[in-house]
């Protein structure tokens, strides 16, 4: 369905000094076992191509696909993310899950936008309560509030940028006790896909994007696609994230 066979690998150049980052970006505070973030997928996104339409945004001008994000919900100490509220098929579905999860559109404390392609933040208007964060900034009423890098908007929830796709892209990195869950549209779905991005505003960028996630994730979870293990991480898992039930 996804076409992955019209991709074709760059082979990028492997990111440096990769150790000297990681070390920066340890996860400050708490440790690890007095971590309670709790993570749920809330709908797995996708992109489906539509048979005789350009699947790719912007070749032509009636090209056409499907789009879904992945949405999901961190809850942690006096915090409550909505991850990447964009396109679905039907709003109900984003109410029906949240009601699942026994969590109101009001009790969202924050919105975390990947980047700001409308698939990823056409419903953020749901949560009325909710500080918007993107990459550099906090949105809520009208004020607008400067923020850096790796900063934590809850114990163990922290905003990572991670350029590429768009030079606006963030990542949410997500510590719990069985592991870090980070968040990110360095990738589309699972099976690392794209292997090369079409879309992307700087390859290099994301290349190196793509390996500062490897080198924090046990578990990713792309911006239209299902969590998925690190592949560079022997034994790790996604033990750490509840799925919706079927």
């Amino acid at each position: 369905m996804r076409h992955h066979n019209v991709w074709i690998s760059l082979g990028f150049a492997k990111l440096t000094a990769l150790s000297t980052l990681s070390m920066f970006l340890l996860a400050p505070g708490q440790a690890q076992s007095s971590i309670r973030n709790q993570v749920r997928i809330l709908l797995e996104g996708y992109v489906t191509p539509i048979e005789g339409r350009e699947f790719v945004p912007g070749v032509r001008d009636d090209g056409a696909r499907q789009v879904a994000s992945t949405m999901a919900l961190v809850e942690g100490d006096n915090a409550i993310v909505f991850v990447d509220p964009g396109f679905v098929r039907d709003r109900a579905l984003i109410f029906d899950a949240l009601a699942q999860a026994a969590v109101t559109p009001e009790a969202v404390t924050h919105v975390f936008i990947s980047h700001h392609h409308p698939d990823h933040t056409l419903n953020a208007a749901l949560f009325p309560n909710a500080t918007v964060v993107d990459f550099w900034a906090n949105y809520k009423g009208d004020l607008w509030e400067d923020r850096g890098d790796n900063v934590e908007i809850a114990p163990g929830i922290r905003v990572l940028r991670t350029p590429g796709h768009t030079r606006e892209d963030a990542s949410l990195v997500v510590e719990t006790e069985k592991g870090t869950v980070v968040f990110t549209h360095v990738w589309w779905t699972e099976e690392l896909f794209p292997p090369e991005d079409p879309l992307a505003e700087d390859a290099a960028a994301l290349e190196a994007s793509r390996q500062l996630v490897f080198s924090l994730a046990d578990c990713i979870v792309p911006g239209h696609g299902g969590a998925f293990p690190n592949p560079q991480k022997p034994g790790a898992n996604c033990d750490a994230i509840a799925f919706p039930q079927m």
